[in-house]
């Protein structure tokens, strides 16, 4: 594309993405172009449509971009955005002041990332995999039973229910508890099965112990969401039944954390737009995404599901700095 393509080209994003109005040449030319003549400007647009980059939804109508001029424009043309320092400080204070606990850091990326981008934002933490354990609570609930909390890595938990020994109260429980987590903090289920453990742990406690570490990894990433109200704002969604397909995405965690987890990449920000989606129900919406770090270990996505016309530039450059804070956050929790 030469370059008066491309600037036309921008200028269309640019305007329609504030406006929401097809864009026409006398706008171009009284915006944008005061040197170039309106007809030259029409010419120009006619053949970005001939080229697939603009669509005229009527025939007296302006121009709107389409997928591919989306595209173009986040490839080529996207100006790089900063965040104002002032935001940037007023974030990161928030992150130093929430609750130390992984579930609080990601619902307030979630919540942060929502108002910073005016669409939808999504936050996934780790998918288990492997877990290994974390830490081992019990708790006496009544004579010959007890309540077993099995922290995993990753700080998710899964309680069971275990019988002991009627006669242990909450002093002899925890101090079950205390030899276990000596014994068996980093070991995964197949390791607490077949390790030796301190008499004084129950061999009934290792195996529920084991089977809850066996149930976190059987779960999906957690999937946080927020700012569905920001997508119904828009007048891409007015429509009662687009709306509700892309809800229901949103709503169904086990196919969203699906979509993400194949989208996500290792490094830098990726955008998919509209019909790039392999998920019919995304094809009115664009994606923005990056991963979040914990130390070296790469951790989860954050990302902004919008229309098509999301700001693009501004959205990327928020995305990377809710990225840098959450993983920095999860760190200070984890260490």
């Amino acid at each position: 594309m030469d370059g008066r393509k491309e600037r036309i080209l921008q200028a269309v994003v640019s305007d329609y993405t504030e406006t929401v109005v097809p864009v026409g040449s006398h706008v171009l030319a009284a915006r944008y172009f005061m040197e170039l003549s309106s007809a030259t400007i029409r010419n120009e647009l006619s053949e970005l449509v001939d080229d697939g980059f603009l669509a005229q939804p009527h025939p007296s109508a302006g121009r709107v971009p389409t997928d591919l001029g989306y595209r173009y424009f986040v490839d080529f043309l996207l100006p790089q955005e900063i965040v104002e320092p002032v935001l940037r400080r007023q974030v990161r204070q928030r992150f130093l002041e929430v609750e130390p606990d992984v579930e609080a850091i990601l619902e307030l990326a979630a919540v942060t990332l929502s108002r910073l981008s005016d669409n939808v934002a999504l936050v996934t933490g780790p998918a288990e995999g492997s877990s290994r354990l974390a830490r081992v609570q019990l708790v006496s609930t009544s004579p010959g039973h007890a309540l077993v909390v099995v922290v995993g890595s990753g700080r998710r938990a899964q309680q069971r229910t275990v019988e002991v020994d009627p006669s242990l109260d909450q002093e002899a429980v925890n101090s079950v508890a205390e030899a276990l987590n000596r014994a068996g903090v980093g070991m995964s289920a197949d390791e607490l099965e077949s390790s030796p453990m301190p008499e004084v742990v129950p061999r009934a406690v290792v195996l529920e112990v084991a089977a809850g570490l066996r149930q976190l990894e059987n779960r999906s990433a957690l999937v946080l969401h927020d700012g569905v109200r920001n997508l119904v704002r828009n007048p891409e969604f007015e429509d009662p039944n687009r709306l509700r397909v892309v809800l229901e995405v949103l709503e169904a965690q086990r196919i969203l954390a699906a979509v993400v987890g194949q989208l996500a990449p290792q490094s830098g920000v990726q955008v998919v737009i509209g019909h790039e989606n392999s998920l019919e129900e995304l094809q009115a919406c664009s994606l923005v995404l990056t991963s979040y770090r914990v130390g070296t270990q790469l951790w989860g996505t954050v990302g902004v599901v919008g229309p098509t016309r999301i700001r693009y530039a501004r959205v990327a450059a928020r995305l990377q700095l809710i990225s840098q804070v959450t993983g920095e956050a999860l760190a200070r929790v984890l260490a």
